[in-house]
């Protein structure tokens, strides 16, 4: 499979889900300085299920390193997953997963006022 095309409110979402993680990786524990590319965005379910592409349960930081052994591993990335969330969330998370999107909320995820409402909680995190 291709990769898939990177819409703006993917680069802000990736550099929130980072700024929460305080741009240390969530496996091995490396702290990294930003901006960085050595950090990524890594989605447990992949950015084509757009019912969690932006899901911050589904999404977390992780080396370059970790991210590529975690998902050349489903079954440690499972176990990964499943021991950060918990049974329940983890549950959960897979139900919106399975969950279609509603008319309308893809245009939505696309849009100015989506992205507005993620820089807003990334402000929120960096202020503690």
């Amino acid at each position: 499979m291709g990769k898939l095309k990177l819409f703006p409110s993917d680069v802000i979402f990736s550099k929130y889900i980072r700024t929460r993680d305080n741009w240390t990786c969530q496996r091995c524990g490396t702290k990294y300085v930003p901006p960085t590319s050595a950090l990524h965005c890594s989605h447990f379910w992949s950015r084509g299920n757009w019912s969690v592409r932006f899901d911050e349960d589904n999404c977390e930081a992780l080396c370059y390193g970790c991210h590529s052994y975690l998902g050349g591993n489903p079954t440690e990335h499972h176990q990964h997953k499943l021991s950060r969330l918990g049974q329940e969330k983890f549950d959960e998370l897979q139900k919106r997963r399975n969950t279609p999107l509603k008319s309308g909320e893809k245009k939505y995820l696309l849009s100015n006022d989506f992205r507005k409402t993620i820089k807003e909680k990334m402000k929120e995190v960096e202020n503690g």
